[in-house]
């Protein structure tokens, strides 16, 4: 019985741990405003574009090429340009699978389960760091809404093409400094070895397939089918790419309140009425301020891509300013979080990590 008010008082401090989170800004680590800026870049050209030939859905859904900007930042340059591709591809791939299951909600539903699965795989298993899942999945919660809200499957598909092309030939830029030749780029059957399935590695991804699956059964069940995607969504960052039962639980309570606040955000931008270019810089305002809080405080940097997400994806869908949508955004995000924490109790508490195996990859030694 002696175990039963130690777990309480476990549990009682790692929810201490989380609230002071709120109010602690974690210190600097290496320069974050080169990615955010690439980033911003790759966002706000697509949809100055489109602006300009009166497209801004078009502009917007384009701009998701920025989703690859995160994915392998912490890797040398030439390295970066070797994996970017691949991430574009995966993006793709996911929004052909969307737009193909979109006519068919029980496919789709499954649709989400097996991609998120997958994608966790590949995630956890390769150690591909932050942002894991996420993008995929709202690329493929995108893709069905947009070809349901009246887009031909074929232009939404060409059109997220061109946006992962346009984020790839951005990341060639910055090679003309000479510094990023100096180191030599590993081949990729080194930087995509084979998976080590450790403890840490299996947990991860059978909290992100429960996640897939309860959550999207649950939005089918008690929500809507079609808000799915953003349930597993906000399900899978908390499961995050770290173990244990305190990440979880602070990452589920920074999700809640910046999805709260970013949700407040929107709406400000929804009824602002400001022109459509001032709109595409706020919006990069938005993916910079993300990349940049992303490793110090995480609720601001979900303040951040909450509009965000939300401006593209209503803007696709044309239901752009509608304010019914922040109140389903919200609901299901507090179901995905708190299913995500729930699934941390699954497994015994994670041990130490001193070497960082489930932190993002890391440049050469």
């Amino acid at each position: 019985m002696a175990g039963e008010p130690r777990k309480r008082t476990q549990w009682r401090r790692g929810v201490k741990r989380a609230v002071i989170s709120l109010g602690t800004v974690a210190p600097k680590g290496q320069p974050r405003w080169p990615i955010a800026l690439q980033a911003a870049i790759v966002l706000v050209v697509p949809v100055l574009v489109g602006i300009a030939y009166g497209r801004i859905d078009l502009g917007l859904i384009a701009g998701t090429g920025a989703f690859t900007v995160p994915y392998f930042a912490a890797l040398p340059r030439l390295e970066r340009l070797r994996l970017r591709p691949l991430a574009g591809l995966v993006l793709v791939a996911t929004s052909i699978v969307g737009v193909t299951l979109a006519p068919y909600p029980g496919w789709y539903a499954v649709g989400l389960v097996v991609v998120t699965t997958l994608i966790g795989v590949a995630v956890h298993g390769y150690r591909l760091g932050p942002p894991g899942p996420l993008f995929p999945i709202l690329i493929y919660g995108l893709s069905g809404h947009a070809v349901d809200g009246g887009m031909p499957a074929s232009t939404l598909v060409l059109t997220i093409a061109a946006g992962c092309t346009w984020a790839v030939i951005a990341s060639i830029a910055p090679l003309i400094r000479r510094e990023h030749w100096t180191i030599t780029p590993r081949p990729l059957k080194v930087l995509l070895a084979r998976p080590e399935w450790d403890r840490g590695a299996r947990e991860l991804v059978w909290r992100t397939a429960i996640v897939a699956l309860v959550g999207t059964l649950l939005s089918v069940v008690l929500l809507d089918a079609d808000r799915a995607y953003w349930t597993v969504a906000a399900g899978v960052v908390v499961v995050g790419v770290v173990p244990g039962r305190g990440p979880a639980v602070t990452r589920g309570l920074h999700r809640a309140v910046g999805t709260v606040a970013g949700v407040g955000v929107y709406l400000l931008i929804a009824q602002a009425g400001m022109p459509q270019v001032a709109l595409a810089l706020t919006l990069g305002v938005l993916q910079f301020i993300t990349e940049v809080a992303i490793t110090r405080h995480y609720a601001i940097a979900v303040t951040a891509v909450t509009p965000m997400a939300l401006v593209i994806v209503t803007v696709a869908s044309g239901t752009f300013g509608q304010t019914a949508i922040t109140g389903e955004r919200i609901l299901d995000t507090l179901l995905g979080a708190g299913l995500a924490v729930a699934t941390a109790l699954l497994h015994p508490p994670a041990p130490p990590d001193p070497a960082h195996r489930h932190a993002p990859p890391h440049g050469a030694d």
